[in-house]
């Protein structure tokens, strides 16, 4: 076990560096600009950081200065490349919703809310009473994962479901890329809940080669999408009884920056007005006479 983790984990860095040749070798690379910084930093990482592991001890790096010089490395870099995976999957959530401009731009503002209230869930989980110092760079990163893993899947699923009315192909590069992610956060996941439940050291290398499984397995097919040719996006076309197209002509209404359109409501004609003033008038006096009489 421990040599196949040996060996995944010398891997790990040159799929990154194909998947990263590969992005930049398409067209499509200005347009996956967020992808592209994502996988910079994530290829720079590990070359130095497997780098550092090998070159240190010859350095004569004392190991606890070695070890708190990784840790603090690897889950900064963690926590950064968390917060690029979101845009990343933002721009995927715009340009599959291309042709529906209204739900787009009304996506767009409920994704950044979901993502600010799963942000601010995650940063909340990190205080707690036994946790301090670097343990909540750790208890920070692993709770946006998770949140940001939930996020991924649903985004697929709705890629999913939704690919074939937004024109989109399943070997559309929206959709690998989406997919990619995807065995990423059920890697992260499937981990995640693992290592709350138990410690054994059977357990953590099973949980590390399924780790390195998906991060592999996630680059061979961004690899593989960015060097193959896209197939071409079909034009939708939706008959104005979809209710797509009106969800769509409502979201444009409710968008930011245009105007609603405005309904005319008739005002009450001023004599019905009035006969609604002489009827309690007539009410009142006839009250005042009886009162009287008695």
């Amino acid at each position: 076990m421990s040599s196949v983790l040996s060996v995944l984990a010398w891997a790990e860095p040159f799929f990154i560096l194909f998947a990263l040749f590969a992005l930049w070798r398409s067209r499509d690379h200005k347009k996956f600009r967020v992808l592209l910084i994502y996988f910079a930093l994530r290829s720079a990482t590990e070359i130095f950081l497997t780098g550092m592991l090998r070159i240190g001890p010859l350095l004569h790096i004392p190991a606890k200065t070695g070890y708190n010089f990784y840790f603090v490395v690897y889950w900064s870099t963690c926590a950064i490349g968390t917060v690029l995976i979101f845009f990343v999957i933002q721009d995927l959530f715009r340009s599959a919703m291309e042709p529906l401009p209204g739900l787009k731009r009304l996506g767009s503002i409920v994704f950044r809310w979901v993502a600010c209230v799963s942000l601010i869930a995650a940063l909340a989980q990190m205080f707690t009473p036994r946790v301090s110092g670097y343990g909540l760079l750790v208890r920070g990163c692993d709770e946006m994962l998770r949140c940001e893993s939930i996020f991924i899947l649903c985004l697929l699923f709705f890629l999913m479901v939704m690919a074939g009315k937004l024109g989109l192909s399943y070997r559309s590069r929206i959709f690998s890329v989406c997919f990619g992610f995807g065995i990423l956060a059920a890697g992260n996941l499937i981990t995640a809940s693992f290592l709350m439940n138990s410690s054994h050291a059977m357990w953590n290398s099973g949980l590390s080669l399924i780790d390195s499984g998906a991060n592999i397995l996630s680059m061979v097919i961004w690899t593989a999408v960015f060097l193959m040719r896209e197939p071409i996006r079909t034009t939708i076309q939706l008959p104005v009884t979809s209710s797509l197209a009106r969800w769509n002509e409502i979201a444009t209404a409710l968008s930011v920056g245009h105007a609603a359109p405005r309904v005319a409501v008739p005002a009450p004609a001023s004599d019905f007005f009035l006969q609604d003033v002489e009827k309690v008038v007539d009410r009142i006096l006839s009250k005042n006479s009886l009162n009287i009489a008695s």
